[in-house]
């Protein structure tokens, strides 16, 4: 008497397998798409662009108002292609793809943010004017070297100078006047001159 055989019992059939369509055609039932990391990505041209915040023009013809993130520099202007970052919560311009005019005007905006720049060497170089603006302007450096054809200073105010040791070197004339002057030394006053005149 022979023992009776164990039913066999199949594997759990999977979606695909218990599809007799797919069963046929030995194809495998479609995965799931995984969704695209970067769907979040656009890119569109500047309709208008104010204040850190612009008008974005996609390809599609749809117009998004777009912040411009802080690490986006320089600004954005009307006209550039740029790309933008989409969410739920907002749209955020991260970057300047293309600028059609490169001669264009290029700011760089951190609003009131205090910025910090830091080199073991920082050099400015411009070809036409190199323009300083501030309420108050202050430098402190080891040594200070200026070379210029011409030199002009307008103050409105008081102008003071404090230092060890002034030397004043002049090729040619030197004319001082003032409605009032005052000349003093403590040690030794010396004039030398091939002439003197005092009037």
């Amino acid at each position: 008497m022979k023992p009776l055989a164990e039913p066999s019992v199949a594997p759990p059939q999977t979606e695909s397998e218990s599809d007799a369509v797919l069963q046929w055609l030995r194809v495998s039932a479609p995965r799931a798409k995984i969704e695209d990391k970067a769907n979040g990505l656009r890119q569109g041209r500047v309709d208008a662009a104010e204040s850190g915040a612009c008008r974005v023009r996609l390809a599609s013809g749809a117009a998004l108002d777009a912040r411009v993130a802080f690490g986006c520099q320089p600004r954005p202007q009307r006209g550039d292609l740029v790309q933008l970052a989409l969410s739920d919560e907002a749209c955020w311009v991260l970057a300047i793809l293309e600028r059609d005019d490169a001669m264009a005007h290029c700011v760089l905006d951190f609003g009131v943010a205090s910025v910090q720049v830091q080199a073991g060497e920082l050099r400015l170089h411009a070809d036409g004017e190199l323009s300083l603006h501030g309420r108050q302007l202050n430098s402190r450096a080891e040594q200070i070297g200026t070379r210029a054809q011409e030199r002009q200073t307008h103050i409105g105010g008081s102008d003071l100078t404090q230092c060890g040791s002034q030397l004043l070197h002049v090729e040619r004339h030197l004319g001082l006047h003032a409605a009032s002057a005052t000349l003093t030394s403590s040690s030794l006053l010396k004039l030398d001159a091939g002439q003197i005149h005092l009037g």
